[in-house]
């Protein structure tokens, strides 16, 4: 049932992700701060693999009771988080 949860919430927090309207990017966002943190094999691109470890590592960062779900107030800090491209 943990799993199932601890899921649900991940896919969500994703989703909620990538839904973020480009609208809402801000001029002053390091995208190649961001790309340097994610990619990982450092071929400069970010694949999606890629994207979902760095937003499973930032989930994991704001889930700091490690129940795999996040409440209203931790999801807003981890929704900020996404959007100013810091993390864990």
């Amino acid at each position: 049932m943990k799993s199932i949860a601890r899921n649900f919430t991940l896919a969500l927090a994703t989703a909620a992700a990538f839904a973020l309207p480009v609208a809402h990017a801000r001029e002053d966002m390091d995208i190649d701060k961001f790309v340097t943190m994610a990619d990982a094999n450092r071929d400069g691109m970010v694949s999606k693999a890629e994207m979902m470890k760095r937003v499973e590592k930032l989930f994991e960062k704001h889930d700091v009771k490690k129940q795999g779900m996040l409440e209203k107030s931790q999801v807003e800090r981890f929704l900020k988080d996404l959007m100013h491209y810091s993390g864990a």
